[in-house]
């Protein structure tokens, strides 16, 4: 069963590690996926199986290369459901494991850096490469023919190389996609770099993108044992087009530490730049960010373990015509986290915003906001129980204004645990909008509910509905290892489509049953 590591209470122990062979370190998984549908909304009825083989080898210790041939993700996670509520795309995470492998050498300087806890993100990072453009275009999976991957380190530089051969669909044709990233570790903490990427997932058209990026950190900041750091990057991107608008390029410093936390970050995207095997959030703006966190330990008072204070201003400007965008002032005034493991993330946050839309924006269906500046107050309330107990609850309540009116938006989270077999959790996100232009909810619910047997057979369930697709899913998996090495797995979806006049009345819809059997030889 898995876990978030946040309380070393939840670590276990590895005990009676003897006489281990490493081998040459070559690993050859063969494996055999099968899967059935039966689908209302697709023309792809039916069984389907195929073989396939992952291949890893250790050429050294630190550099590594991975192979695989047909590819199958059956055995992944679906994503966690989410209603977009803003005006730019939502980014969300891989979760397939022959991208997630040492991912962290593909990172770039131009991600980042981590604001604290609770703080908003700028929602401005760039990703010159991001795996999900692979396999996935328009939300419908593309199949991997085969892919290679190189990892690591050679003395002081890391590597990181991929190049992946799609299969042809109804929707795209095959494509040979690349990926190039390396850095050179100088001084103690700090690299240069560079990235380059070449293909476009999404259509036949050829498309590169090429970046450099460098950091600079120290531990001893002006010689008090502090943490500074200053991360500046420069990308292209080349998709045949005929511009010179195609850049984007900044520069950040952070002073993460533990009762200090500063940053201040500058950044170009203009309107033409759009890695084609990258993702970015937001393009034709010029982004200012500055914050400062004071996080004190108090000694003997309430039993408060630290305390977190944070005031954060962002604000995007058009390149076109050099107007703001959108403006935003955060304010954590109070934020205690107690050595019981309780905490009070927020009591009473504020956050001020200001949209400007240049073009109309539908943010429901039926509801559209248009052209004008709208200037918002909004304050936050957040609990969280410790981890560590049995029930833990999570809730979360903002109120105020939004764009043209009002709303009041709910997150809950309740989990019953008993470890180390078995979890169930449910969650629920609210928004409850009175707009002028028309009111309207959206909600989104989830529960998890898992079961591990025995360190070698566990069931993982991910049951979500929400109320904009007004889908109701449920996905169901089982991974037996038979033995190390040697695994099982079985995945079960199953969706429904409530109907118009909502309630409880369901019909199904789409029926997947997959199963996965990979046997790894040791070498």
């Amino acid at each position: 069963m898995e876990t978030d590591f946040l309380q070393i209470a939840e670590a276990g122990k590895i005990t009676n590690l003897e006489g281990l062979n490493q081998g040459i370190g070559l690993d050859v998984r063969p494996f055999v996926a099968a899967s059935w549908l039966d689908s209302d909304t697709s023309s792809d009825d039916g069984f389907d199986a195929e073989p396939g083989v992952d291949i890893s080898y250790n050429i050294t210790p630190s550099l590594k290369l991975t192979g695989t041939i047909n590819t199958d993700f059956g055995e992944t996670e679906v994503d966690e459901r989410q209603i977009n509520l803003g005006r730019f795309s939502i980014r969300f995470p891989e979760k397939r494991s022959f991208f997630l492998e040492d991912a962290g050498v593909f990172a770039f300087a131009s991600t980042g850096p981590q604001s604290p806890g609770g703080t908003p993100s700028a929602s401005a990072d760039v990703f010159p490469f991001f795996s999900r453009r692979i396999g996935l275009v328009g939300g419908q999976e593309v199949p991997l023919d085969a892919g290679v991957k190189l990892t690591g380190k050679v003395g002081r530089t890391e590597l990181g190389v991929l190049n992946v051969l799609t299969g042809s669909t109804s929707l795209v044709d095959s494509e040979n996609l690349m990926v190039g990233r390396f850095k050179q570790n100088i001084f103690e903490q700090s690299y240069i770099g560079g990235i380059f990427t070449n293909g476009n997932s999404s259509s036949g058209a050829s498309a590169s993108t090429y970046g450099v990026d460098a950091r600079f950190a120290t531990s001893d900041f002006l010689g008090n044992s502090q943490n500074f750091a200053v991360n500046a990057y420069a990308a292209k991107s080349d998709n045949g087009e005929d511009s010179d608008q195609n850049k984007s390029y900044g520069l950040t410093a952070h002073f993460p530490n533990d009762k200090y936390v500063g940053e201040a970050v500058y950044r170009v995207i203009e309107d033409d730049f759009n890695p084609a095997l990258g993702f970015v959030q937001r393009n034709n703006v010029r982004l200012y960010r500055v914050g400062l966190s004071y996080n004190p330990r108090p000694k003997n008072f309430l039993d408060i373990q630290q305390m977190f204070h944070d005031i954060f201003y962002t604000e995007f400007e058009n390149l076109d015509n050099g107007m703001v965008e959108s403006r935003e002032l955060h304010i954590t005034p109070l934020d205690w986290h107690f050595r019981s493991g309780d905490s009070v993330h927020a009591f009473g946050d504020y956050d001020r915003t200001y949209e400007r839309l240049f073009t109309p924006f539908q943010i429901s269906p039926g509801v559209i906001l248009q052209p004008g500046e709208y200037t918002n107050n909004r304050y936050k309330f957040t609990f969280a129980s410790a981890r560590k107990r049995q029930v833990t609850a999570f809730v979360s309540g903002s109120v105020g204004d939004f764009w043209s009116g009002t709303a009041e938006q709910v997150s809950a989270l309740l989990t019953y645990k008993l470890p180390p077999k078995f979890n169930i959790s449910l969650a629920a996100n609210q928004t409850f909008a009175h707009l002028p232009e028309g009111n309207f909810i959206t909600r989104v619910i989830t529960s998890n509910i898992d079961y591990a047997v025995s360190p070698f057979l566990s069931f993982t369930n991910l049951i979500q509905y929400d109320n904009r697709s007004r889908n109701l899913g449920w996905q169901s998996r089982m991974r037996w290892t038979i033995q190390p090495g040697r695994d099982l797995f079985l995945v079960f979806n199953q969706g429904w489509i409530q109907d118009p006049m909502g309630g409880f009345s369901f019909q199904v819809q789409d029926t997947k049953v997959s199963t996965k059997f990979q046997y790894t030889f040791r070498f």
